[in-house]
């Protein structure tokens, strides 16, 4: 799961959730959220290098 190749990805993942943990107390709507949550996860579980 820590390949050196796929750190990249990981922090892609990381600085995607807190934008949209950071937009929540800024608008108090959570939909952004969610979404970034969804895109964030799946980057930061994936097995492949998607950022280049």
């Amino acid at each position: 799961m820590w390949r050196r190749e796929l750190l990249k990805n990981k922090l892609y993942a990381i600085a995607i959730i807190f934008l949209g943990a950071l937009s929540v107390p800024i608008e108090w709507d959570a939909t952004f959220f969610l979404f970034a949550l969804m895109v964030g996860l799946t980057l930061f579980f994936s097995k492949e290098n998607w950022i280049m």
